[in-house]
């Protein structure tokens, strides 16, 4: 579902619009979300300021802890009457992030899917294999409503074994799947162990989402199915997967600025930093009715490129993600915060947090979260059951609050 109309608008009429579109949100914002006003009366600056898209960097930022702070309400538009979808996420603090659709949100996202999907090749003949893991549910949710807009056969996200989904894979002549690239990876992994080759199966294209593609990943996973890849880039806060999307050019991804503003600001200044400029992704929504955005710092590092793409888009073209100006890391596509590690644990350990150790591991493809406990000597050598408990406690705790596999094992102190 291209919309050449948009994705290929020149340059200053794309800003124009932009414009227009940033004024009603700031209009909207300032009237009906008391944060908004406060934030833009504190700073003494009024809406009719906003004259170009230049005057957007007087305006401050919002972070994730902000969206803590609002809940779960606080930052809606619009009544809880006119809220179809309302979704959380764990947040950075003791609060989820909860976000509000309404209609008119989710016919727009709907779109936006569609338009990912298309710049990928599929169309309405595929058939879709969705395979996520249940910390990615608003994801799996949104790219199943995705691919069923464009028109497309889906099979969604399930709790099958690999060897089943692989069964699947093979018998419903699946032609498209959509993952993580820790989880094709182990996919790959397990066809080995079941003797299948790409010849057993119609996979032509993989959409792989939710972490960076590193471009030695990238050629393992098209080799090893011999399909193409394709990627995208999401911000669950911003609505989700599908912000920015690959094109087949394999010149970064095509960000939707028709709908989202996009700014690159040094991390330590805040200053706005000119195309082509390493720093910060900042996201300002420009059509969505129940949860604008405003400068929302996403924590990613990358750059941007306003040059035509061969593919005719021109769109502002994302370059690769290079890291984060936090501590939030990622374990198999989903991020997670150290404190909410230390929350968890704490939780488990009766309101003691020991000393401890994490890293990220790859397994067969997989990432898993290993965490060394250290321990005390008198409780390895007494309460080892016990403890050895605890640890499995505190494993089936990481695993229902952030969806991510972990591996707990106890040291001593010193070790």
């Amino acid at each position: 579902m291209r919309q050449p109309e948009f994705e290929a608008m020149e340059r200053e009429e794309l800003g124009l619009l932009q414009l227009e579109r940033l004024q009603s949100t700031l209009t909207r914002a300032y009237r009906q979300v008391k944060f908004y006003r406060q934030q833009f009366d504190r700073e003494g600056l009024r809406l009719e300021a906003i004259r170009s898209l230049s005057d957007l960097a007087r305006l401050p930022f919002i972070t994730r802890d902000v969206l803590s702070e609002n809940y779960p309400y606080g930052l809606f538009a619009v009544p809880l009457r006119d809220i179809v979808r309302i979704q959380s996420s764990p947040g950075t603090t003791g609060q989820p992030l909860v976000v509000g659709y309404t209609s008119q949100d989710v016919k727009l996202w709907l779109e936006l899917l569609a338009r990912f999907y298309t710049a990928a090749g599929i169309t309405r003949e595929d058939i879709v294999q969705i395979i996520l893991p249940p910390g990615l549910a608003n994801w799996r949710r949104d790219l199943q409503a995705g691919a069923e807009y464009l028109g497309a056969s889906v099979i969604p996200a399930g709790s099958l074994n690999f060897a089943k989904q692989l069964m699947v894979l093979r018998d419903y002549k699946t032609s498209v799947l959509v993952t993580t690239p820790s989880l094709a990876r182990h996919l790959l992994k397990v066809m080995g162990r079941m003797e299948l080759t790409p010849a057993d199966l119609s996979l032509r294209s993989a959409l792989l989402v939710a972490a960076p593609l590193d471009p030695e990943v990238r050629r393992e996973i098209e080799a090893g199915f011999q399909i193409r890849v394709a990627t995208a880039y999401g911000i669950t806060e911003v609505m989700g997967p599908g912000l920015a999307f690959s094109c087949g050019q394999g010149a970064g991804l095509h960000l939707s600025e028709d709908h989202f503003y996009p700014e690159i600001i040094d991390p330590v200044t805040g200053a706005v930093l000119p195309h082509g400029s390493p720093g910060e992704l900042v996201i300002t929504t420009l059509s969505t009715v129940a949860f604008p955005l405003v400068r929302f710092k996403s924590g990613d590092l990358t750059s941007l490129s306003p040059d035509p793409c061969p593919c005719g888009r021109t769109l502002v073209r994302l370059g690769e993600i290079t890291g984060r100006t936090d501590p939030i890391f990622s374990v198999g596509g989903i991020k997670v915060h150290p404190d909410q590690i230390e929350e968890l644990l704490k939780e488990v350990m009766g309101g003691y947090l020991p000393h401890y150790h994490r890293r990220i591991v790859t397994e067969e493809g997989l990432e898993v979260l290993e965490i060394d406990l250290s321990v005390a000597e008198i409780f390895f050598s007494d309460e080892i059951k016990a403890l050895e408990g605890l640890c499995r406690q505190a494993r089936r705790h990481l695993q229902e609050n952030l969806g991510i596999e972990a591996r707990i094992t106890l040291r001593e102190l010193g070790e």
